[in-house]
């Protein structure tokens, strides 16, 4: 998938290389690229455990979620911006109900360590300022048996 999509944006970029293409075209086809590959770094929506409802973009939304022993990672909000959102910071709250495992919620920044929002159990909320890059937040668990309750706005 992501080769195919990674093509298509080559061709698209190709395409505006073409004589009479202004700087600005060019540079609204790269960020719009740029945009769609990050994209990639959610899960997919028939992927995910629970039930995700994006707001005004990818970054802000809701999440709900039971787990049954779960093991791994879900993308959850986020993508790759090149330059700021009308908002530079976004809000995160929910609860993490924790029966058995471990379980948290990550944010990565480009290409700085992830950091903890909320681990193990109980209510969270937290004001994340978000760069121009990649911002991910992403459900990290190991034999979690438990809830995630998300909402980012």
């Amino acid at each position: 998938m992501r080769v195919i999509v990674f093509i298509c944006l080559l061709a698209l970029m190709a395409g505006c290389l073409l004589p009479g293409c202004t700087k600005e075209a060019v540079l609204d086809v790269y960020g719009q690229a740029v945009e769609v590959l990050g994209n990639v770094g959610l899960t997919a929506g028939p992927a995910l455990q629970g039930e995700r409802k994006f707001g005004e973009d990818k970054y802000t939304g809701t999440y709900h979620a039971n787990y049954v022993n779960f093991t791994g990672e879900e993308g959850l909000f986020g993508g790759t911006m090149l330059e700021k959102r009308e908002s530079e910071h976004v809000t995160v709250s929910g609860a993490i109900r924790c029966e058995d495992g471990q379980g948290k919620l990550i944010w990565s920044c480009g290409a700085s360590e992830p950091v903890e929002v909320a681990a193990g159990e109980g209510d969270f909320s937290q004001t994340v300022y978000l760069s121009p890059g990649s911002n991910y937040f992403n459900f990290r668990a190991e034999d979690f048996t438990g809830s995630l309750e998300l909402t980012i706005e």
